[in-house]
């Protein structure tokens, strides 16, 4: 069987899936269930094969969206359909279905994917027709350097600058305060540390309110509860996200003994005393000491907007040696992190702050609008934020004030939203944008939000 043969039975196999039998579903309908079961392997194989780009290619397609949002949402989705397309061109399989209709057995393919289209894109074309947006695409899979830089859609950048996204740090709740007796301010300490260390990160805007607890009670362990004091944190702050946490253990986990010379035994340590002969002359003998003790936290992330709790993540590590001081050394003081235990705490906030930078850096650039009047909005990021004249936004209006809820787990997934049309900035200021609403279908009102749409 040919390559163009393979290609173009692939294409009546989409068509089949569209709703129409193709020659392949035909063939299927024909044969016995082991022969279509070999030879469905085989196609598939033979895809792989002959579809899959064995050197660098360039290839191109024409993906196509409705306008019922406005032109900046339809070019989007038609360039993701351009992409969809040519990666069931770089390799693809067929899948087959038999099911019965009207007590007779019957069949239908599906072409999908195997994986996505990596390379550069550049867009070729660009029109409307009637109430349709048409993009055509070329990707070339050669220039490896930009796959290799290539990331998911929403983390892309605006050509030659960068946006900033804004977030606040909040108390950490300790789950066994009296196991962290020695580590003064640790609840309050812990989130402003926490906030230093994303600062170096110049692409976040932090701020710190270490006072301030996402969890109206602290008995409530589950995190997701804390989502309307997150949002409400989030408008008065005037933040994308919101990161709080819980110190679930700083417990001693093992005790060693240590030599004791001339130490006094009037203490509340654990000692094992010699009372032998030269007894007085050596003093003491040996007293247990903590040699090993953890340290365990959750991290929460919550979109400043809705509340919604986007991650929580739990990092914790064991640390062995001067886990414990003589003395008092309050949390993230420099005698702290020169201890044993300090070390491992120093390297768990830095494993911590690159967690959150993952999980925020990805989600699409947001910001509220503020003020409108008539067409023109008001919206609370500007230059600082990475905005310039010029830029489109998608425009998007909350459904309902409540959270979505999974009716099995009792789980608050988000808020609902729908798309509202798009924004073109016209002025930029430094800690704010005025931007002209397009292709609406429902009046905009302050407490809206606009997303970036990166140009391709």
């Amino acid at each position: 069987m040919s390559g163009r043969q393979l290609r173009r039975d692939a294409r009546h196999a989409r068509r089949a899936d569209e709703g129409g039998a193709g020659p392949l579903q035909q063939q299927f309908l024909c044969e016995p269930v082991m022969m279509r079961i070999r030879q469905t392997a085989a196609a598939f194989a033979a895809a792989s094969f002959f579809l899959a780009p064995a050197r660098a290619e360039i290839f191109s397609a024409e993906g196509v969206a409705p306008l019922d949002n406005g032109a900046v949402a339809a070019r989007d989705m038609a360039i993701r359909d351009a992409m969809r397309l040519i990666s069931i061109r770089q390799g693809a399989r067929v899948e087959s279905a038999q099911v019965l209709e009207n007590g007779r057995p019957a069949e239908s393919a599906t072409l999908t994917a195997s994986g996505e289209v990596s390379g550069k894109v550049r867009v070729l074309n660009e029109y409307q027709q009637g109430k349709l947006y048409h993009v055509k695409i070329e990707v070339d899979t050669g220039d490896a350097a930009e796959a290799g830089r290539r990331r998911d859609a929403s983390c892309a950048q605006p050509p030659g600058r960068s946006l900033r996204r804004k977030l606040v740090t909040t108390y950490f709740d300790v789950a066994r305060p009296a196991e962290a007796s020695d580590l003064g301010n640790l609840a309050t300490s812990l989130p402003t540390e926490l906030s230093r260390r994303l600062t170096r990160n110049p692409m976040l805007m932090v701020r710190d309110a270490n006072t301030v607890s996402v969890l109206a009670d602290s008995r409530v362990s589950e995190p997701a509860a804390g989502w309307e004091i997150a949002s409400q944190l989030g408008l008065r702050e005037n933040v994308q996200f919101v990161v709080a946490g819980r110190v679930l253990s700083t417990s001693i986990t093992a005790d060693g003994l240590r030599p004791s010379i001339f130490e006094t035994n009037n203490t509340s340590e654990q000692s094992a005393i010699y009372d032998g002969p030269f007894a007085g002359l050596f003093g003491g003998g040996a007293k247990y000491r903590p040699t090993e003790r953890q340290f365990d936290m959750e991290v929460w992330v919550y979109d400043g907007l809705t509340g919604s709790l986007l991650a929580d993540e739990r990092i914790s590590g064991l640390a062995k040696g001067q886990v414990v001081p003589k003395l008092p050394k309050p949390f993230a003081s420099a005698a702290f992190w020169r201890s044993d235990y300090g070390a491992l705490v120093d390297k768990l906030m830095n494993k911590a702050a690159q967690r959150v930078d993952d999980i925020v850096s990805c989600i699409p650039f947001s910001a509220r609008i503020v003020r409108k009047d008539g067409k023109r909005v008001y919206i609370n990021a500007g230059l600082l934020d990475g905005m310039a004249v010029g830029d489109k936004l998608l425009l998007y209006k909350r459904v309902s004030g409540q959270p979505v809820r999974d009716l099995i787990t009792s789980r608050e997934l988000g808020m609902p939203e729908s798309l509202n049309g798009d924004v073109t900035l016209v002025q930029v200021q430094p800690n704010f944008s005025i931007g002209v609403v397009q292709d609406s279908s429902q009046p905009v009102s302050e407490g809206d939000f606009v997303r970036f749409v990166p140009l391709r």
